[in-house]
């Protein structure tokens, strides 16, 4: 082999070993740059999955305040109804007991 063949073998060899220091390092890059991506797409995500919770939990106590006002109020009804029912017995109510207290001092 002449000299010249040598120093083109040399000169190929260490083209080959720039070109994969070249290479693992463009992989280096592409990996930390594909982490960074990954890590953005991981917080973008964290945070629109936590303001769809926030706005779920706001929803869901919305509609129960709005449940809860709903049954106070149906209450707050039946016992209006009630009230007026006790009202109109009341006379017969306060004749029965006055009698019981008449008929208890006469009885004494």
């Amino acid at each position: 082999m002449s000299i010249n063949n040598l120093k083109q073998i040399s000169d190929a060899e260490a083209e080959a070993v720039s070109i994969r220091r070249q290479g693992q390092a463009e992989a280096r890059k592409i990996a930390e740059q594909g982490k960074k991506n990954a890590q953005e797409f991981l917080d973008q995500a964290r945070q629109s999955a936590d303001t769809e919770y926030q706005k779920a939990i706001r929803e869901a106590e919305e509609k129960a305040a709005a449940a809860y006002d709903a049954r106070l109020k149906e209450v707050a009804a039946e016992c209006e109804a009630m009230k007026k029912q006790a009202a109109k017995r009341l006379p017969d109510a306060v004749k029965v007991i006055t009698g019981k207290v008449v008929n208890s001092s006469v009885n004494s």
